[in-house]
């Protein structure tokens, strides 16, 4: 078994589910692993989409950021569970898996270190066990040819999510030994230094890790640009970016030409992560949360086009903080995801 997963069984998620006389919820028809091990699970299941939570902060934390980020998760399931099963929704289509909770590598940090620098450290060492275990479940499930979706956790999962996708299929198919592609919406590139892990890094290690070949961020916000950043990601052609103000405030583009560009530069034909970032939607609670940024309906575009024009590996949704009495930030991931395997299945048809 994994080590820091909760493999879920049907009496997990049942208490979880408002059934309702006359009809049917996702969470009644999606399957969970129960007691058999995951891989013989995923071995036999006919779900085609995989869908795990990552209940952590601790690489925000690690990149001087605000806790709750290990929020989300509870709060995206329990509204996910609940949507209808009907003919657009494509529930049994859908396996639950279960959570990662890292909360005992963050007390242990908590209880060690003294001073502010001492925690910091603590944190990043903490975020390569995170690393390690993330990037094993996502390795697993890729062998197995069914498509992740991961939800919660800070943006540093982004680097064991490439990681893990890149390598099974590495070791399937010898032209993914320079890695996959990833397009992001998000309002920061998260490639600063190979200082340490954080959430401000992990598309930097993916990519110096050979995980990463192309990468394209959307809506990158310019006050938030680091000028290292900036140089570093000028001189590589296998990376570019449109920003928020060049779209929405100069309108030098549309967002529908930003999303073209997006798909058109990393490509039809070779294997994408789709990576969405909470902060970068205006006004929702989240690590970096911001008055300015994209729409929801704008983020549910995101999803549609790039997975209607690109090659999809995998769906990653982080950063969003679920306060007790909030369900929205729940119910908003629950929207994208199941926009996600809507459109998807929609292709399938065509």
């Amino acid at each position: 078994m994994l080590r820091y997963f909760h493999q879920y069984t049907r009496a997990d998620i049942s208490p979880q589910i408002r059934s309702r006389e006359g009809e049917t919820k996702l969470g009644e028809v999606s399957e969970v692993p129960a007691d058999q091990s995951i891989d013989s699970f995923l071995k036999g299941t006919t779900a085609l989409f995989v869908v795990f939570g990552i209940s952590e902060d601790i690489g925000v934390l690690a990149n001087y950021g605000k806790s709750g980020a290990a929020t989300a998760w509870n709060s995206f399931v329990t509204s996910f569970l609940n949507i209808q099963a009907n003919e657009f929704t494509n529930a049994s289509s859908i396996a639950v898996l279960g959570h990662f909770s890292f909360e005992e590598l963050k007390k242990d940090v908590d209880k060690k270190a003294l001073r502010a620098e001492e925690r910091i450290s603590g944190y990043r060492k903490a975020v390569i066990a995170v690393d390690d275990a993330v990037s094993e479940l996502v390795h697993l499930i890729v062998t197995h040819q069914k498509l992740p979706i991961i939800i919660g956790g800070g943006h540093n999962n982004c680097y064991p999510i490439i990681k893990g996708t890149a390598t099974a299929l590495a070791a399937a198919d010898r032209g993914y030994l320079d890695g996959i592609n990833c397009v992001n919406l998000d309002a920061h590139f998260d490639y600063r230094l190979a200082e340490g892990r954080h959430s401000g890094n992990g598309f930097r290690y993916a990519k110096e890790g050979n995980f990463l070949q192309k990468y394209f961020a959307l809506g990158i916000h310019e006050n938030y640009i680091q000028a290292v950043v900036l140089n570093d990601v000028n001189k590589e052609e296998d990376i570019a970016f449109t920003t928020y103000e060049e779209v929405f405030i100069r309108q030098k583009k549309t967002w529908r030409q930003s999303l073209e560009e997006a798909a058109k530069f990393v490509g039809p034909d070779r294997v994408i992560g789709i990576e969405l970032d909470l902060d970068s939607i205006a006004f929702v609670p989240s690590s970096a949360a911001t008055p300015c940024g994209i729409t929801s309906r704008e983020a549910l575009q995101y999803i549609d086009y790039i997975t209607n024009h690109c090659k999809i590996g995998y769906l990653h949704i982080c950063e969003g903080i679920a306060t007790s009495d909030d369900a929205l930030v729940g119910k908003l991931i629950s929207y994208l995801v199941g926009h996600f395997v809507k459109t998807f299945f929609d292709l399938s048809k065509d």
